[in-house]
């Protein structure tokens, strides 16, 4: 590698560079530690939340227990709150508290009753194609018939002996799904225990103003109501009506209660609808009806609630239960994992209780501002690395000034260029703020992973074939947490940069993964190999050269491992993941409490020291390609804004440690069989 001679003018545009870089680190260190690292310390309150219907499924299935016995059990077991979907007819009409009749039913039941003069006895005329409510309980019966003509359902009252009548036109599917407000009387009692209520309510058509307003106004009087979620896959009014989203909103505001969501089960409208309440929400974390019967483990599931507490800012464990095809079998072992639960959460230093919402923060435009100065300098800086072969060398000889001019001329539109993009930023920020900020994070996590290596690379001087073994190890570690310390600064203005409550809640998220993952594998070769400056001729040479077939297989098994890497990368693709990887990192887990990655710790990390160690040149290009993967992965830690900063600041302490370790004795594995080698080709050779 031909290195660059350096004159005044660029080393004022390095230390430029290093300024700005350096405000901008700054300022990311007093957003993350002064701001957001303090709002997540306070954050430790967990609720522990059962589903009414699977408590009231496992009464009603266990000989001589009462609802209300049940509720006890579950309450000194440990749980603190009760998620209830909105009632449709069908759970009124189970619970008894309604009787629900077709036309036709109701039809025959009274002539049969009554004879054929049906009309004139009860005083009204059946229509075989209504459906007809019938119930003695008045708050029922009133809760029924306001919901329903709020929801444009036209309901007509009757009076029958002495039931209270609900005649409407009701479709099939509506009877399933219609939401028609919640058993005030066993919440009542529910609260009285202690229990915290968090009722789901149901989406409808027409979602009106009136509508919205009848609704939250039964919500309003469940006892005890500390949260509200929605039961659909979309908000009621469907979410995509901005109009209908702040008429939703204005209801939520009024109610003065936080959104409760549900990880991985994505709503249409609840991003839009978090935003316009002020990101008053809070997160539950729930293992789905169709995934319960997998978790036959007790300390699965706790690892799992215990990861989702920790990792991810969920605030409310939704317990769901097992067996419940036979209640009164799995009834004692419900409740025992009630109580397992509450013990393994309160082991982990967490309290139980009632949480309150993350406490709504934003970052101001100077430091957005200031943050951006930093990964546009560092951005820069790459370019000039990479073009620097191109805008003339300074002079040799006494006279050569026409060499200068073009580095001169260069450097002038170099700073118009910065200038630029500093005044672009400064405008985004104002016209599109969040786009702009996700914008430059992925501009952030590219640069910084690819700059710590291209730098220490490039001012790296040759081997001293006289250094000591361990001399030179301890230089290669010197060398390799220098491009992490780029790799950090990196992470710490990509967090800084996306530090804002929707970002923590999970409703804005870093874009650009895989785009992230991808670009410094190949910024970093290119910006080498244009260092170069016969590197037309090294492209020309490999271009020319006869292919082996060792290089071949090589060349293949790379490809085939940077596809591999690009689909494993994020989250879409959990199944790429092996049983026996899954059990590594519950094992790491469990000994270090945060997991560190994989392709930190057991790639990336030790390839980039024993790079640092033996040195750059083009033979060791796969080496640099696969240890940049390390550096990448550390941004990458930190673009989960979800998971609180001091767990991504152990899992990359523990990333680098294991990795150091693993690339130190790697190194020692080569050394020792490189002396074989070259003993067996002297020995050979003599």
């Amino acid at each position: 590698m031909k290195h660059m001679p350096k004159n005044s003018g660029q080393l004022i545009l390095k230390w430029l560079a290093v300024a700005m870089i350096s405000i901008s680190f700054i300022c990311a260190l007093c957003i993350n530690f002064g701001v957001r690292a303090p709002l997540e310390a306070k954050d430790d309150t967990i609720g522990l939340v059962v589903d009414y219907d699977e408590l009231k499924r496992l009464a009603d299935g266990s000989y001589g227990i009462e609802f209300s016995d049940m509720l006890r059990k579950a309450y000194l077991a440990g749980a603190t709150g009760l998620a209830i979907r909105e009632r449709i007819l069908s759970d009124w009409e189970i619970a008894g508290d309604v009787t629900v009749f077709s036309g036709g039913q109701l039809k025959f039941n009274l002539e049969s009753a009554y004879g054929g003069a049906v009309e004139e006895v009860v005083g009204f005329a059946v229509v075989p194609s209504k459906t007809y409510i019938l119930t003695k309980d008045p708050l029922v019966y009133e809760q029924i018939f306001s919901l329903m003509d709020a929801k444009k359902r036209y309901p007509e009252p009757f009076e029958l002996d002495d039931y209270m009548g609900i005649a409407a036109q009701l479709h099939s599917s509506e009877r399933a799904s219609l939401g028609l407000g919640f058993p005030l009387a066993q919440l009542e009692e529910a609260a009285a225990l202690g229990f915290e209520i968090i009722p789901r309510l149901r989406s409808w058509q027409p979602t009106t103003a009136e509508s919205l307003a009848e609704a939250f106004r039964w919500t309003a009087r469940i006892p005890n109501l500390v949260g509200i979620g929605f039961n659909d896959t979309a908000v009621p009014g469907g979410g995509t009506d901005p109009a209908t989203q702040d008429l939703l909103a204005y209801e939520m505001k009024k109610l003065g209660k936080p959104l409760v969501s549900f990880e991985f089960y994505d709503q249409i409208g609840m991003p839009g609808l978090v935003m316009r309440i002020d990101n008053n929400l809070l997160r539950a974390h729930a293992i789905a009806e169709n995934e319960i019967r997998n978790y036959t483990n007790f300390r699965d599931a706790m690892d799992r609630y215990s990861l989702a507490v920790s990792e991810r800012n969920i605030r409310y464990i939704f317990l769901r239960f097992y067996g419940l095809e036979n209640p009164a079998a799995t009834m004692t072992t419900n409740l025992e994992l009630i109580t397992d639960v509450r013990e393994g959460l309160l082991a982990t230093g967490l309290n139980l209780g009632s949480p309150e919402p993350l406490p709504p923060f934003t970052i101001g435009k100077l430091p957005l501002f200031l943050l951006g100065v930093g990964v546009i300098a560092a951005g820069g800086w790459i370019l000039a690395l990479g073009f620097e072969p191109f805008i003339g060398a300074p002079a040799e000889k006494p006279g050569e000034e026409g060499a200068r001019r073009p580095e001169r001329k260069w450097r002038l539109w170099y700073g118009v260029l910065i200038a630029v993009g500093f005044a672009v930023w400064a405008g985004l920020l104002f016209v599109a703020p969040t786009l702009s900020r996700k914008f430059l994070a992925l501009a952030s996590a590219i640069v910084f992973s690819s700059l710590g290596a291209l730098l220490v690379i490039l001012d790296t001087p040759g081997r001293d074939a006289m250094e000591s073994r361990w001399k030179r190890m301890a230089r290669s570690v010197g060398m390799f947490l220098v491009v992490v310390l780029f790799s950090f600064i990196g992470a710490m203005v990509t967090s800084a940069l996306l530090a804002d409550t929707s970002f923590m809640l999970k409703m804005n998220s870093f874009f650009g993964v895989k785009v992230a993952h991808v670009i410094p594998l190949i910024v970093v070769p290119c910006v080498l190999l244009l260092r170069d400056r016969d590197w037309f001729g090294v492209v020309s040479g490999i271009a020319k050269s006869s292919i082996k077939v060792w290089q071949l297989v090589v060349g293949l098994v790379i490809l085939a491992g940077l596809v591999l890497y690009i689909i494993r990368t994020g989250s879409d693709n959990p199944e790429m993941v092996t049983g026996l990887e899954l059990r590594l990192r519950q094992l790491l887990d469990n000994v270090l409490g945060v997991r560190p990655r994989t392709k930190e710790f057991l790639i990336g990390h030790p390839l980039m020291l024993i790079l640092m160690y033996f040195g750059y040149r083009y033979t060791m290009l796969p080496v640099l390609i696969v240890g940049i993967i390390g550096q990448v992965s550390i941004i990458n830690t930190y673009t989960h804004i979800h998971t609180p900063l001091v767990v991504s600041l152990q899992r990359s302490a523990h990333g680098l440690w294991m990795g150091i370790v693993i690339g130190i004795i790697a190194i020692i594995i080569i050394e020792w069989l490189i002396g074989i080698i070259r003993k067996a080709i002297k020995k050979y050779a003599s």
